[in-house]
C-alpha cells in the first residue's frame, strides 16, 4: 500500500509540474510583445497582449537546446482597425534565463472582413 501512495504521489506531482495549454499560449503571447514578424510586404509588429485575439499551437517540438512552434493568430491592433489571421513559426533558443525568443517567422498574413 505504501508503494501505491508513492507513486500517486509521484504521478501527481510530475502532472503538476507540466505546464499546461493555456500556460504555453499565455507564455507564447507575453513573449511576442516587441518581437516582428515579416518584411517588407507583410509585417507585424506585437506591441501588446491585447492585439492577440486568439492564439492556437498548431505544432511544438523540442530538444534540450530549442523550442519550435507553428502557432495560428487572430490578430487586430485596435477595436475598429483590420483583422487578420496569420501564421507563424516561432523559434525559443535556451539562454542562461531560461527560454527566449530567437526569431519569429512570419508564413502567412491575411486580412479578413
Amino acid at each position: 500500500m505504501k508503494h501505491i501512495s508513492w507513486l500517486l504521489t509521484l504521478i501527481v506531482s510530475g502532472a503538476l509540474a507540466l505546464p499546461t495549454p493555456a500556460a504555453e499560449t499565455d507564455r507564447l503571447k507575453s513573449d511576442l510583445v516587441g518581437q516582428t514578424m515579416g518584411g517588407r510586404e507583410k509585417c507585424w509588429k506585437f506591441q501588446s497582449i491585447d492585439q492577440i485575439k486568439e492564439l492556437v499551437i498548431k505544432n511544438k517540438t523540442e530538444d534540450a537546446q530549442k523550442q519550435v512552434y507553428t502557432i495560428a493568430l487572430k490578430l487586430q491592433a485596435a477595436k475598429d482597425s483590420a483583422k487578420y489571421n496569420a501564421e507563424a513559426r516561432v523559434e525559443y533558443a535556451k539562454a542562461i534565463s531560461g527560454w527566449q525568443i530567437k526569431c519569429v517567422g512570419l508564413l502567412s498574413l491575411k486580412k479578413v472582413e
